[in-house]
């Protein structure tokens, strides 16, 4: 069985999709437009590149505009999600009896996840709390889908690869844990809601209507992961 749960927070724990990232989007445009003096178009044009690019816009913010990262998350962060929440009601319930230590594993920063792990009551239920602020290699930002960073994150917990599942709705973020031989649980839920409801997928999030070859499981809900453990009792096959 798995010694480690990696789980995602944002359309994996909870539904962001509802009402959170239309609202992190433009605090994000807005923050870029103050900061870079560009209009709202570049702004919004400059957000999503870096972060199809990246995987986070903030690398892409680092990187190329030399900003100040911690200052930008907690710029684009400092509000009150817990009035815009939509998620599964007794969750923490239906996870703490998964076998093996629970992770949060977020590119999202701590000022907000935190927040929103408590709201979730999952902050004292996670053996550990990995949020952007705290993923850097040699000394730089590196979120998923990093693959170093995942490497020096099952290493920093003393497991084997194999040993650990990460559970998300991103696809290129579980195609970066397979390929350094983690197992994967594609979460879809949240995603296919949001494409039915408004015919679009946020940015944050990664839809696949099929099942890629990266994706060991794949669950509408993490309630339903307890069903699917058999499905991660042998090692990953590379």
């Amino acid at each position: 069985m798995p010694a480690i749960w990696f789980f995602d927070l944002d359309n994996t724990l909870h539904n962001a999709s509802h009402a959170i990232f239309g609202g992190m989007d433009e605090r994000i445009n807005q923050w870029i437009i103050q900061h870079l003096h560009v209009d709202a178009a570049e702004a919004d044009r400059i957000r999503r590149v870096h972060w199809k690019r990246y995987g986070a816009t903030l690398i892409g913010l680092v990187r190329h505009h030399g900003v100040d990262g911690l200052k930008y998350l907690e710029d684009t962060h400092r509000f009150d999600p817990r009035p815009l929440m939509r998620f599964e009601r007794g969750l923490a319930r239906k996870l703490v009896p998964l076998p093996g230590r629970k992770v949060l594993l977020t590119n999202a920063p701590s000022i907000y996840s935190r927040q929103v792990m408590a709201e979730l009551d999952l902050a004292r239920r996670f053996h550990a709390h990995v949020a952007i602020d705290h993923m850097k290699v040699f000394g730089q930002f590196a979120p998923k889908p990093s693959k170093r960073m995942l490497r020096q994150l099952v290493a920093r917990h003393r497991i084997k690869p194999h040993q650990a599942v990460l559970v998300e709705d991103a696809v290129a973020n579980l195609k970066a844990a397979r390929a350094i031989g983690m197992r994967t649980v594609l979460v879809r839920g949240f995603t296919r809601s949001a494409t039915r409801s408004r015919g679009y997928v946020p940015a944050h999030s990664a839809h696949q209507s099929g099942r890629a070859s990266c994706v060991d499981c794949c669950v509408h809900s993490v309630a339903h992961l307890r069903a699917k453990t058999w499905l991660l009792k042998q090692p990953t096959i590379r």
